[in-house]
C-alpha cells in the first residue's frame, strides 16, 4: 500500500492528540509503501447472515522504534522505503519477506504534523 505518511494516537489522550510522520528525504514527503496482507475471504459477516466474498486486508505492524515508541508503546507499521524491499515483499521468498518485519530505523522519520490541531510542521 504506498502512503507518505501516516498517523499514531498519543497513548490515548482526551481529546484525541495525533502526530503524523514521513520519511526523511528530499521531498517534503517521501514516498514509501505499507507492508500488508491480503485474502479473500468467503462466508457470513453475522453469524448466520447470507455469504459474502471479501477481500480483506491488514497492515503488517511491528515493535515501536526510537520514533514512535515516545508516542504509541504498542506498535509501529512495518514500511518499506525501497525498491528492492517492495520487490522482496511481494515476489521475494517467505523468508525474504519475513526478514522486513522490523522497525524501520527511528532517525529514518520526522513527525510533520502533531496535536489535536493536526498543526502542520512542515509549512512552519
Amino acid at each position: 500500500m504506498p502512503a507518505t505518511s501516516f498517523c499514531e494516537p498519543h497513548d490515548g489522550r482526551k481529546p484525541a492528540t495525533w502526530h503524523r510522520f514521513a520519511l526523511k528525504g528530499d521531498e517534503p514527503r517521501t514516498p514509501f509503501a505499507f507492508a500488508g496482507i491480503w485474502q479473500r475471504w468467503k462466508g457470513p459477516i453475522k453469524k448466520g447472515g447470507e455469504n459474502v466474498e471479501l477481500d480483506v486486508y491488514s497492515f503488517m505492524t511491528t515493535e515501536p522504534n526510537l520514533a514512535t515508541a515516545r508516542i504509541n508503546h504498542e506498535r509501529s507499521p512495518v514500511l518499506l522505503t525501497t525498491d528492492e524491499q517492495r520487490d522482496a515483499w511481494l515476489i521475494g521468498t517467505p523468508a525474504e519477506a519475513a526478514s522486513l518485519v522490523r522497525p524501520i530505523a527511528g532517525d529514518s522519520l520526522v513527525i510533520v504534523q502533531e496535536g489535536f490541531d493536526k498543526k502542520d510542521l512542515l509549512a512552519a
